[in-house]
């Protein structure tokens, strides 16, 4: 559904879908975790099912899951079991070296719009994962060479700018793929 008129889709697929559309998926990982915790602190999304649901039968010619990386005592990833499930998940994961020293995600938008602006030639449609605003230039400039961006977001993580500028949104909060309610084990 197009949300220039500012309608917003649940994240099912629409008659306007094409399955022959090459795509491209870019998650701002920082953006999406961020917004889960806050609003939905009890849960554990699932990535693979996301990146699925995301591409609704598409050819995908890239998942992208681009992250700030600071390292421990030890010279590691911090958070390498967690880039691991993405990996599992289907996403390429790109880490970009957090340069403050407190692991500020800082030149992680910058990869992410690159590797997006990069793959405009590659793909019919760009599936952004993120609520960020910032990337409403990134979405006019990729409908500027003829594809397609949709955004995929939580609701309370979702900038204005960013939701009017792209051709679609889906809401993650209503999709079928995360259960953001909090369960109680053993509740009926």
């Amino acid at each position: 559904m197009d949300c220039k008129d500012g309608s917003m889709t649940d994240g099912s697929g629409t008659e306007e879908d094409n399955v022959s559309d090459r795509v491209a998926v870019v998650l701002d990982v920082r953006n999406i975790v961020c917004g889960q915790s806050q609003e939905y602190s009890n849960t554990a999304m699932d990535f693979g099912k996301l990146l699925q649901d995301v591409l609704e039968g598409r050819r995908c010619v890239l998942s992208v899951a681009v992250d700030g990386v600071f390292y421990d005592e030890r010279g590691r990833d911090a958070s390498r079991l967690f880039h691991d499930e993405l990996r599992r998940s289907g996403f390429r994961v790109d880490l970009v070296e957090a340069t403050n020293g407190c692991g500020k995600q800082e030149g992680a938008d910058v990869e992410i719009a690159l590797t997006a602006y990069d793959y405009a030639g590659r793909c019919d449609v760009v599936e952004l994962i993120t609520g960020d605003g910032d990337f409403s230039v990134l979405v006019r400039r990729l409908q500027q060479r003829g594809v397609s961006v949709n955004v995929t977001s939580l609701y309370g993580s979702l900038s204005d700018r960013l939701g009017r500028s792209a051709d679609r949104v889906r809401i993650m909060d209503r999709m079928p793929l995360v259960r953001m309610g909090a369960e109680t084990p053993g509740a009926e």
